[in-house]
């Protein structure tokens, strides 16, 4: 049975500079509210996301969905509970980590971003990040966040999308972080199913019980996935969680005595 449907938003929801697919927001709001929260509809998996997105955009996205299951933002750095209006901070963070996450900031400012569509990600605290629209400066500029990163702080990890380039901790990823979440929920990683597209994606997508892919996934992602959608972004996301509507509705119903 599968209990818990997570999805990334960039590449899976939505993507990055576009505008949104409304129809298709209001299409997956329904399933939503259908499913309600984990204990409100067996055959429905409740919905949350994990994206590495900032918490004020996971937040916007939360509300558009009407998810009420606890969701996580900068890749699992941070978790927020839409019911309780709370936000906790993953136990993983220290002092250490927060100093050399500001020395990469301040190397992408002097270094990376003058002369370039390169800008800060302001907003995030766990991860350390630059953005652009044009992916030739994210290819460049992955690669010499690479030999930095391995000549300063080669504890950090580097992951990118086609818009961005983010420098994580090795204990804050979207796998430990959705496992962070399921131990929250009381949910067996087993029991959960998540979309994701990027590099970023990989460790989680191996770590869930079903995982899938939209089409428009990276190359790596789609080879490593159970199941690639036929459709890109959203279409596939919507694909995938009626995938695993139809799989709890053909699985017969636990027995409490059991």
């Amino acid at each position: 049975m599968i209990k818990l449907f997570v999805t990334d938003i960039d590449g899976c929801l939505a993507e990055p500079y576009r505008p949104y697919d409304l129809e298709g927001f209001s299409t997956f709001r329904g399933f939503v509210e259908q499913a309600g929260s984990l204990t409100e509809n067996e055959a429905a998996p409740a919905v949350s996301v994990c994206s590495g997105r900032s918490y004020p955009y996971v937040e916007a996205i939360t509300q558009a969905l009407g998810i009420s299951v606890p969701v996580l933002f900068e890749g699992g750095g941070g978790r927020f509970d839409p019911v309780a209006a709370q936000t906790t901070w993953n136990p993983a963070l220290t002092d250490r980590i927060e100093t050399e996450l500001e020395e990469v900031r301040r190397w992408f400012v002097t270094e990376c971003v003058p002369g370039t569509q390169l800008s800060l990600d302001h907003a995030k605290r766990t991860q350390a990040g630059v953005v652009s629209p044009d992916p030739d400066e994210i290819t460049e500029v992955r690669s010499r966040t690479e030999a930095f990163v391995a000549e300063h702080v080669p504890d950090l990890r580097v992951f990118s999308t086609n818009v961005s380039v983010d420098v994580v901790p090795p204990g804050i990823t979207k796998r430990t972080g959705l496992e962070w979440l399921a131990d929250h929920l009381g949910v067996d990683m087993d029991e959960v199913a998540y979309i994701g597209d990027a590099d970023s994606d990989l460790e989680a997508l191996s770590a869930v019980g079903t995982s899938f892919a939209p089409a428009n996934a990276d190359e790596e992602v789609l080879r490593t996935v159970d199941h690639v959608t036929e459709g890109p972004v959203l279409d596939g996301t919507l694909e995938a969680y009626r995938w695993c509507l139809q799989k709890n509705e053909m699985e017969p119903p636990l027995d409490p005595r059991a």
